[in-house]
């Protein structure tokens, strides 16, 4: 229960002077957000289907938790930017439909997603595609043509700790930012970000 979550140190794992912190509600951490004009969130709307199955509509609460929020309007978007990301292509159509103002990617690491069908389909009801870095690496025409469509192109996720051909995180990031051209980078590295 959320009672029994709060009972938890969420921080000392990080260090002494974080011990007793709390998991923040999803409200609680809006709440904190709205505190700080330009910074934003990205929340990921992770398996719907599993919890309608189970009686919950998850995207239900979402979308009314957003609306308690007033973060569904071009005006409050301005101030805490949010962006709607899942791996359920229909639950970014939906959204399209019950938050329209809010901008919504869909997030895959299937190459049947990335087919020009797809992607025009796609661009219909959402504003980016969020391929995982592979697809990008062994299709880089993906970005353009995602491009061409409207859509943005974000990848997932790049990792200091994971081994690759790149020499480090940061000229892995440069090769599909600068190369191949997409418009933004989930890492777990943010301090290597390449910056021009």
């Amino acid at each position: 229960t959320v009672a029994e979550i709060k009972r938890l140190d969420a921080g000392s794992w990080f260090g002494a002077k974080f011990a007793g912190a709390q998991v923040p509600t999803w409200d609680e951490m809006l709440v904190r957000v709205q505190q700080h004009p330009g910074v934003g969130v990205y929340p990921e709307l992770k398996s719907p289907p599993l919890y309608t199955g189970r009686g919950i509509d998850m995207a239900k609460l979402f979308v009314e938790s957003l609306k308690k929020h007033k973060l569904d309007t071009a005006e409050s978007l301005k101030k805490t930017p949010v962006i709607i990301q899942s791996f359920d292509r229909p639950t970014i159509k939906r959204m399209s439909v019950e938050l329209p103002t809010v901008p919504r990617v869909f997030l895959t690491s299937d190459e049947k997603d990335i087919t020009d069908a797809q992607l025009k389909d796609l661009a219909t009801f959402a504003q980016g595609i969020a391929p995982e870095k592979r697809l990008v690496a062994t299709h880089p025409d993906l970005v353009q043509r995602a491009h061409a469509l409207g859509l943005t192109v974000t990848i997932w996720t790049v990792r200091a700790d994971e081994k690759t051909s790149y020499p480090s995180a940061r000229d892995e990031m440069a090769q599909f930012l600068y190369t191949w051209g997409v418009d933004a980078i989930f890492t777990n590295n943010p301090d290597l970000f390449p910056r021009r």
